[in-house]
């Protein structure tokens, strides 16, 4: 048992050697390589400034490439189905298709009372990194309005080497351990052996998984368009500041008519409150004028009396 958990323990030792062999090795054959690359480029009558010819790519890099472009289109389906298009004829598919469409409830007065539909719509593409430039120069080309454009690259190429580095360390691994579970003969060896193999081959799955993600993203890029209508701007200065002043004042006026609208039914509403109360006024008011206006007779016996005399 003892021995079995000492060869397993070196087997684990001897792969990271191994990784760390190739790290170590990976510079000096990229060195070797250059020393090689300059003398025939020596050879040939010199490179890059001196000779007019550039100098060879020596590694493979790994760059991750992203888009986004805003665009403004005449008709927003037919956009969508032209963006799809082009990403299938570059060797690419699309990934992800939104379309929004806003119908507002309040009529537009400039279409005869017609609300006005807005449609805008989210559109992802895959397509081959060789066919980035171009595919990105086609979306440019169909748009009416190029509103905005960003990109990014991203170089994983240090992060890739190192997985691969990791991937060979843990197969040299696993096979020391199947080769070491072929000897195993106790039970208690087979299964201390087999947790191992087990743990190992996780790693090896992970590593590989994420070896196959950069592999996708670099090798396809991501580009993201946005399509919204295009409306076309009015031409001249004085046009436009006439439209928009006309438009402050019938705004204006609009608000004027609604405030006094307002006033208008407050103070009828006012009125007819006041009308019943001031009519009671008016009723005490013509009766008490009349009572105090007759003349005032004597009493009987006193001259001027309607009495009889004594």
């Amino acid at each position: 048992m003892a021995a079995i958990l000492m060869v397993v323990f070196a087997a684990a030792c001897g792969g990271e050697r191994l990784a760390d062999t190739a790290s170590l090795e990976a510079p000096a054959e990229s060195a070797d390589a250059g020393r090689e690359t300059d003398q025939s480029d020596e050879a040939i009558g010199g490179s890059g400034e001196d000779g007019g010819l550039p100098l060879p790519q020596l590694v493979d890099r790994k760059i991750i490439r992203t888009a986004r472009l805003e665009l403004g289109v005449e008709n927003v389906s037919a956009a969508v189905a032209e963006v799809e298009d082009i990403a299938v004829a570059a060797g690419g598919w699309v990934s992800a298709s939104n379309v929004f469409i806003d119908e507002p409830s309040k009529p537009d007065e400039g279409d005869g009372g017609t609300p006005r539909r807005t449609e805008t719509a989210t559109v992802t593409i895959r397509v081959p990194a060789e066919a980035y430039r171009s595919v990105v120069g086609q979306l440019r080309g169909m748009a009416e309005e190029l509103k905005s454009e960003s990109s990014e690259a991203s170089e994983v190429t240090e992060e890739y080497t190192d997985l691969q580095a990791r991937l060979r360390n843990e197969k040299a691994t696993e096979a020391q351990l199947l080769e070491l579970l072929t000897k195993a003969e106790t039970i208690p060896d087979i299964l201390t052996v087999q947790d191992k193999v087990s743990q190992v081959r996780l790693e090896i799955e992970r590593v590989q998984g994420r070896i196959n993600v950069l592999d996708s993203l670099t090798n396809m890029a991501t580009i993201t368009v946005e399509l919204a209508a295009f409306v076309p701007q009015e031409p001249g200065g004085e046009q436009g500041w006439a439209a928009n002043a006309w438009g402050v004042a019938w705004e204006g006026s609009q608000t004027a008519a609604v405030v006094l609208g307002s006033v208008a039914i407050v103070g009828g509403v006012v009125l007819a409150w006041l009308a019943v109360p001031a009519l009671v006024i008016a009723v005490i008011w013509w009766w008490l004028a009349k009572t105090l206006s007759r003349p005032r007779q004597p009493p009987r016996g006193e001259p001027g009396g309607t009495g009889t005399p004594a």
